[in-house]
């Protein structure tokens, strides 16, 4: 099989579609870092099924979807497909070719195709399973897989001759087999626990069905007695019932006429309210009028008095602002007079600085200063040059007279070295030999460092499973101990909730608080029946209520707690006494034809358990109710018996005697009384078995414990040791490495006396010549200070002339400057007098504008109000003040009256209302013994309906010479002491003894079938096992052998084996790789240096190759730590293999490259894009 092509298309950088062809042999990638080199490797294993977006460098699987760049935006898909030659079948597919693709859009939907037909992730990794290649097989290797190999424990090491040896399916198969195994056993426990309980069961059913007929025929006699009892007392209370519904029809007439006279009252006293607040209204405005006045008038007052004063005011304004006028008009036209004169002699002081300048431009417009300043520059480069020749020639001098002396060192130096020569060789020589001794001591403390390690981690590694054994138990059996604290949180919970009564009703607590001052009370119903758990549900929905009425001995203990809970407000309660409770029970004919149909259960009264003497109270709370195990039985069930009596289902739905169904469920429900009880029964063996496996769990930690604190000491005296013998190591390896520091010192010293000799015979021959070079540039340099003496005194001459004419015009100069600078002065004095004047001027003339304005201002103001129409004023509001005053005095008496009338309505008003509350009481009395008549009559109906399943007319017409009532009752009771003294009967006995025997026999056949289960996974799992450990010694045996042959190959000599830690248990063995590098001793691969660790790696992965060949197999990089001649050898193995296997490299080694058959080079012309460019090398050697 070959791998034929790669498409890649939006897939990371490679955003366009690109496809790559591999021909045989070896093909290198290359490029510089970032360009995609490395994309094309992850999207192979992409395609292949990688499903950890962190191994392809990302945070979320879309990542690999290209991102967009700077000129293009991101994409919405990233499509990956691999074409294999499957011409020999390699790959399990009928297929001569197989193309595998995947996809991945950005909205997070993917698929996978093979040849274009959808697939799943698992028929793709079936695909590949076993045959070399998919992910985690050594088809891919990173360098990171080749530092895996060197770093791992020997343990790790194991899974790579796994994957050589194929047995991985049959791992998954052992872990499935032992999967199965682990849940066969939990399901044979289940069945041996359900075995054994029915087994308790058989024997008391048994027991029960012998007792059922008998219970049948008394138990139809009385329910013959109970219906008579019923039809005669339902008689009575009709009777009674319609007497007390003639006296509440008159009553309510009263009532009614009471109602009629207390709405016309209220309607009279609401109207003399109404009248009385629109009094108290008008009364508020009217003072609030008043005030207004009274206020106005007193601002009229004050306003006469004001509007005098302020007349008087501004006059007196006036007069002074005129004043003020006058006075500054005189002061701006003063101002303005200085302002002119200032302006004119500045003009004046201004014409005379410009002709005093131009006077001065004339005087320094000629060019002798330049002139001057041109040959001081000449004459001071002249003396500059000079200077530099100057220091030229000391230089020289000091260079002539260092030479010698430096030649007079030579000479002595020379003599000191030769006999520091010979003391150096006698140094070296007593060096190696310390050298020497202190390599044996350090190789003979190895040998002891070597063994004491590997005791060391042997104790390590017990330790740490046993650590492991007791974290585990000990996080077990602190997750059993907080579910067992939890339990018990629960049951005291329940238990309190239980002793409180708290889920009772408020009259039912109240008479169980005080429950010693009524000996008669026996308890609620809920205390005194124990219902099985799987019927729980169905018996809370039968009795509801009931389960919190309370059974008493005699009638005279319910009227005293009737009367102690309406003294003390405590509530209601309902009270069952014994003396007067009949029940009432299904008779055979109508049980009979419901035995045997699926979903019967059985009667309620029969399936709960209670004490002999509260036998007539369950038949009247459960006689008459039958249990079914769903609503569909119960619907069945019903069509049976006719729909005489009620049906209950075990989830708690309701099949009424009438037809109706009551059912459903509440989003939250609460749990009842029984729920609560069951659940706390439940709890409490749940605690018992998980105290007892705690037990047992305390004593494993313990024993756990001991063997970590005995392994801890173990480990601590080892760790001794180590450190004292890694200590020992160290100081030997300490001397040997300051022993060969001082050879190395004293060799590279000796080395540098000998280049110092040779340098001081080189150093002679070179003195000859620079002696002489020195004295020609000191005569050089002589000569050219001469000439640059000469053209300096020539400059000098002609500048000292110069000089003497420039005299007579910079005086005359200086003058006039002097003149202009104090010109310039005057004239700007007087060019700040300007300003100030024309600011002061434009100062004042704004205020002359502001006080006219003023005057303007005075001048046109309104006059004051005239007096006359402010008295008007004054009068008109003290009239008004006298009328508001009169109409207050009237409304104030008018509310006097109102008053009265009103104090009397409401007193009418009340007399009606207590005549109404008296008729209501008395209504209400007739209302409540007509509840009690008619609650009597549905209870007795509801009876009659649910516990006989008859309508009163029936009943009537199955009464037969009815017997008096009291005769009735008397043979009620002994009915039901002879049904007492029979006990509890379970009327399904037989039925449920058929059933449990007949699951009992079914559960042992699965027993069986279970444990023969168990034995042939047993027998597989061992089977497995023992083909695991064939195939992997014999694949080790062979990856062993080819190591130890490449080693030599890659290494140009030296030796290498594969050994097994372990090589008892193969299953559980580890794998160390033992090494010997030319030059070197044989030792472990992690103490060779980082290269060779590297490349004795990348040997164990080309053994495993020539062991096992896949059809192609993708270096990315491996040989990156390897030096340029382990890397040519790296190459040349991979050109020659003959395995016949595709090698697809990623490199930047050239030694790679130039062995290459094609190279593909990946490049990112466009930012953020990759592209690739091809290359055959092979036609490339073939043209050249």
């Amino acid at each position: 099989m070959k791998l034929k092509t790669l498409e890649i298309s939006g897939f990371k950088s490679f955003a366009d579609k690109t496809k790559i062809e591999f021909m045989s042999g070896l093909t290198g990638i290359v490029g510089p870092n970032g360009s995609g080199k490395s994309n094309i490797i992850e999207a192979i294993r992409w395609v292949l099924g990688e499903q950890s977006a962190k191994d392809l460098r990302g945070t979320k699987m879309t990542d690999v979807i290209f991102a967009g760049s700077a000129n293009r935006k991101p994409l919405n898909r990233a499509e990956v497909s691999i074409t294999f030659d499957n011409a020999d079948h390699y790959l399990k597919s009928d297929f001569s070719e197989v193309k595998v693709t995947r996809r991945l859009f950005r909205n997070g939907e993917s698929g996978y195709l093979v040849n274009g037909q959808d697939c799943r992730l698992r028929d793709i990794l079936e695909l590949f399973m076993d045959t070399g290649l998919g992910r985690e097989s050594f088809s891919i290797i990173s360098q990171g897989r080749v530092e895996a190999i060197f770093n791992s424990k020997p343990e790790d090491r194991r899974s790579i001759i796994e994957e050589v040896a194929g047995v991985y399916k049959y791992k998954q198969n052992k872990d499935k087999a032992q999967k199965e195994l682990g849940n066969t056993r939990e399901y044979l426990n289940r069945v041996n626990d359900i075995i054994a309980e029915l087994e308790g069961q058989m024997e008391p059913l048994a027991e029960q069905s012998a007792l059922a007929k008998d219970y049948v025929d008394q138990k139809e006699r009385y329910d013959q007695l109970e219906q008579a009892r019923l039809v005669i007392e339902i008689t009575d209370n009709q009777a009674a019932k319609q007497v007390t519904d003639k006296k509440i029809a008159d009553s309510k007439a009263l009532v009614t006429r009471y109602e009629t006279d207390v709405a016309e009252q209220t309607q009279h006293v609401t109207q003399l309210k109404a009248r009385r607040e629109a009094l108290t209204v008008q009364k508020d405005d009217l003072q609030a009028q008043l005030l207004k006045l009274t206020e106005e008038t007193t601002a009229l007052s004050g306003k006469q008095e004001t509007d005098a004063t302020r007349s008087a005011f501004q006059k007196q304004q006036q007069t002074e602002l005129t004043a003020r006028l006058e006075t500054v008009n005189q002061t701006l036209e003063s101002s303005q007079a200085a302002l002119a004169a200032a302006l004119a002699a500045q003009s004046k002081q201004q014409q005379a600085v410009d002709d005093a300048t131009a006077v001065v431009a004339g005087l320094t417009s000629g060019n002798s200063k330049a002139q001057q300043q041109r040959l001081n520059q000449q004459l001071q480069q002249l003396q500059d040059d000079y200077v530099d020749q100057m220091q030229a020639l000391t230089t020289l001098h000091n260079e002539q007279h260092f030479l010698a002396q430096t030649h007079e060192r030579d000479d002595q130096q020379q003599a000191r070295v030769g006999g520091q020569l010979t003391k150096l060789l006698a140094d070296v020589e007593t060096v190696t030999q310390k050298r020497d001794a202190a390599q044996a001591v350090l190789d003979e403390q190895l040998a002891k460092q070597q063994t004491c390690h590997a005791q060391f981690e042997a104790a390590g590694d017990d330790y740490h499973k046993l650590t492991a054994a007791f974290e585990t138990a000990q996080k077990n059996w602190y997750n059993a101990l907080t579910v067992m604290q939890r339990a018990k949180a629960r049951a005291d919970s329940l238990a309190a909730t239980n002793d409180e009564h708290a889920s009772f009703y408020q009259g039912v607590r109240a008479i169980l608080k005080v429950r010693s001052q009524f000996p008669g009370v026996v308890g609620p119903v809920a205390d005194l029946v124990t219902v099985p758990a799987d019927l729980t549900k169905a018996i809370e929905t039968a009795l509801g209520a009931q389960l919190q009425q309370l059974v008493v001995t005699d009638e005279n203990t319910a009227r005293d707690a009737v009367q102690y809970l309406t003294k003390n407000r405590a509530g209601r309660a309902t009270f069952l006494p014994q003396t007067t409770i009949h029940g009432h029970r299904l008779s055979d004919m109508q049980i009979k034809p419901l035995q045997g149909q699926p979903g019967f259960v059985g009667v309620a009264s029969d399936l709960v358990s209670f004490k002999p003497e509260l036998q007539s109270i369950v038949d009247h709370l459960l006689g008459t109710t039958v249990i079914a195990t769903t609503l569909d039985a119960a619907l069945q069930l019903a069509k049976i018996g006719g729909h005489r009596f009620r049906i209950v289902t075990q989830d708690g739905q309701i099949m009424n005697a009438s037809g109706s169904i009551t059912g459903g469920a509440n989003k939250h429900t609460t749990a009842g009384v029984l729920s609560q009880r069951a659940e706390l029964t439940k709890l409490t063996q749940d605690i018992s078995t998980m105290q007892t496996a705690l037990s047992d769990q305390e004593k494993q930690v313990s024993h756990l414990q001991e063997q970590v604190d005995t392994a801890a000491a173990s480990g601590a005296k080892l760790r001794d040791q180590k450190d004292q013998i890694d200590a020992t190591v160290q100081s030997a390896r300490g001397q040997l490495t300051l022993v060969v520091e001082q050879l190395t010192v004293a060799t590279r010293r000796m080395q540098a006396i000998k280049l110092e000799q040779q340098q001081g015979v080189q150093d002679d021959a070179d003195y000859q010549t620079q002696i002489e070079t020195t004295a020609k540039q000191v005569i050089e340099t002589e000569a050219a200070l001469t000439q640059i003496k000469e053209k300096r005194s020539a400059l000098q001459a002609d500048l000292n002339s110069l000089t003497a004419d420039m005299t007579t015009q910079t005086e005359l100069l200086q003058t006039k400057q002097q003149w202009l600078a104090g010109a310039k002065a005057s004239l700007k004095a007087q060019v700040s007098d300007c300003q100030r004047l024309q600011q002061t001027v434009a100062k004042t003339t704004a205020e002359v504008a502001d006080l006219r304005h003023q005057l303007d201002t005075l001048t046109n103001a309104k006059k004051v109000a005239n007096e006359q129409n402010l008295a008007e004023q004054l009068a008109k509001a003290t009239a008004a003040t006298t009328e508001v005053q009169q109409q207050l005095s009237q409304t104030t008496k008018e509310l006097t009256g109102l008053a009265q009338m009103l104090a009397d309505g409401e007193a009418a008003l009340t007399r009606a209302q207590e005549l109404q509350r008296v008729a209501l009481s008395d209504m209400n009395a007739l209302s409540a013994t007509q509840s009690r008549l008619a609650t009597l009559l549905d209870n007795d109906l509801n009876v009659l309906a649910e516990a006989h399943h008859l309508t009163l007319a029936a009943a009537k017409a199955q009464l037969d010479d009815a017997l008096p009532i009291a005769e009735i009752k008397r043979q009620l009771k002994l009915l039901k002491r002879g049904l007492d003294e029979i006990g509890d009967v379970n009327v399904g006995a037989i039925e449920e003894y058929q059933r449990v025997s007949e699951r009992y026999d079914f559960l042992a056949r699965q027993q069986s079938d279970l444990l023969t289960s168990q034995e042939q996974l047993q027998e597989t799992m061992s089977e497995m096992d023992t083909e695991v450990e064939t195939r992997f010694k014999t694949a080790f045996d062979e990856v062993a052998d080819a190591f130890s042959e490449i080693f030599g190959q890659m290494f140009g000599g030296g030796k290498a084996q594969l050994v097994l830690t372990d090589p008892v248990h193969l299953l559980t063995t580890g794998i160390d790789i033992m090494a010997q590098p030319p030059g070197k001793k044989f030792q472990r691969m992690s103490l060779l240096s980082g290269g060779e660790r590297a490349l004795t790696a990348i040997t164990l992965l080309f053994a495993i190759l020539a062991v096992r060949p896949v059809p192609f197999a993708i270096l990315d990089e491996t040989e990156a730590a390897l030096d340029e001649a382990n890397v040519a050898r790296f190459a040349r193995y991979l050109r020659d293999f003959g395995g016949g296997t595709q090698f697809i490299v990623i490199t930047h080694r050239k030694g790679t490259m130039v062995n290459a058959n094609v190279l593909y080079g990946v490049t990112m012309q466009e930012s953020g894009v990759s592209k690739m460019v091809a290359v055959s090398l092979d036609d490339v050697e073939a043209v050249s």
